[in-house]
């Protein structure tokens, strides 16, 4: 289940969203007949009718950076780091060896100024990196930004305007009985979070989508986007409910940003020693091996550990959110122990957690088990009505592998080679 991820890749339609969603977009130049600005608002100023509820938590960010700079750093860095190793290699290769210790005098001559420029270099880097570090109001959680509001607001809208004209032929009206229901959802969980200021200030919109695809996600702008497929995955509104809150939690928490941002500065650091590997490697071809798998190395290490940390943050605010909008919050655990059930059907392949972006659903139904009872004490100091006697999470695990299979297999859920 996909839920705003990273920002932006220069490849084809992948150059602004992937890095936000699994969707491929591109740039739109001229948009046809639709546009951001005739969405729908979710909450027209909300009306006074609801009552809002008073529970706390809050969220800030900042920054400031070009941001089609912070977009192209990655390209820059791997194909500029790679020409100019390989071609400083191709160039040293045609000197003499009387040529080459005359280079390698005169940087001998001035090896100070060189390590001087480096530390200089590097002193600045970290000079940013330290300036751009602020505290998560929510988690807590020190992060690196590089982009302000505003920056963050244009991109996301041009994300939201290349997805709208990829899917204007499938793009539901507000009178569709799944938007309506979409549109009941999402205000009663913005509603009832008004206190937190990240959500307050936003214009939210929502866009449905006709498509079997099982996804849903939300731009940093407050773009909500969700698949019909992603419909007929869950099985009540208070799943739905939890999956939407988890998307937006992504966004309060600034997530697909601080991910871009990350990026930036890895690609930043690796450009030296990406020129310095083509340039000593003599065979291209191992330049090329120890390039990919120093990429791959930097992934399981640094990127995928950051992704995973995200989803689990992502779960618990989510929950808050959702909580607070007094929806039952066991279905969430129930969501999870399902999407288990179907991995271990070969339903829903997992991969393993190491190599994913995710965490493991197993790992996220005993994290959000953890944590149900503070989101339980959250809901009932918010208000709510009491849940139900019924437990649905001790009801779903009291079946068996066939009747899930079955339950599945009636909801069109498993393939026809499995029914």
């Amino acid at each position: 289940m996909l839920l705003l991820r990273s920002f932006c890749l220069l490849n084809r339609r992948q150059t602004l969203v992937s890095r936000f969603i699994k969707p491929t977009i591109h740039y739109p130049s001229k948009y046809s007949s639709f546009s951001q600005n005739t969405l729908p608002k979710i909450i027209d100023k909300y009306d006074d009718k609801i009552t809002i509820n008073k529970c706390k938590f809050h969220t800030t960010p900042r920054l400031d950076i070009p941001p089609y700079f912070a977009l192209l750093i990655r390209p820059i860095t791997r194909v500029g780091a790679y020409l100019f190793g390989r071609l400083l290699k191709k160039w040293w290769s045609r000197k003499s060896p009387q040529e080459k210790e005359i280079y390698k005098e005169w940087l001998s001559a001035r090896k100070t100024k060189i390590y001087g420029l480096l530390g200089f270099a590097l002193a600045s880097l970290l000079f940013y990196y330290i300036y751009h570090i602020e505290t998560d109001p929510i988690t807590g959680r020190s992060r690196f930004i590089i982009l302000n509001k505003e920056q963050q607001k244009a991109l996301s809208s041009l994300a939201a305007e290349g997805i709208l004209e990829d899917h204007e032929d499938s793009v539901l009206p507000p009178s569709h009985s799944s938007y309506r229901r979409l549109n009941k959802i999402v205000k009663q969980l913005l509603k009832a979070n008004q206190d937190i200021p990240s959500i307050a200030e936003r214009e939210w919109t929502l866009t449905v989508l006709d498509s079997n695809q099982k996804n849903a996600f939300v731009l940093p702008g407050g773009q909500i986007f969700v698949y019909l497929g992603m419909l007929k995955l869950v099985e009540n509104d208070d799943q739905l409910a939890f999956v939407l809150a988890h998307e937006i939690a992504h966004v309060l928490l600034l997530h697909s940003i601080e991910s871009l941002s990350r990026n930036f500065l890895l690609d930043i650091l690796l450009a030296v020693p990406v020129a310095i590997t083509w340039f000593i490697i003599p065979s291209d071809l191992l330049a090329f091996a120890l390039q990919y798998f120093g990429v791959k190395l930097t992934n399981i290490l640094i990127t995928l550990p950051h992704n995973r940390r995200a989803e689990q943050e992502a779960d618990h605010v989510g929950l808050q959110i959702t909580s607070k909008a007094c929806f039952d919050v066991r279905q969430a655990v129930v969501l999870w122990a399902m999407m288990k059930q179907l991995s271990h059907l070969e339903i829903e392949p997992e991969k393993s957690t190491w190599l994913s972006t995710h965490p493991a659903h197993e790992d996220r139904e005993k994290y959000l088990d953890t944590i149900l009872p503070e989101a339980i004490d959250l809901r009932n100091q918010c208000g709510c009505l009491r849940l139900r006697l019924h437990d649905p999470i001790a009801a779903y695990r009291a079946k068996t592998a066939e009747q899930h299979l079955k339950q599945f297999a009636k909801r069109g859920y498993v393939p026809s080679q499995t029914k």
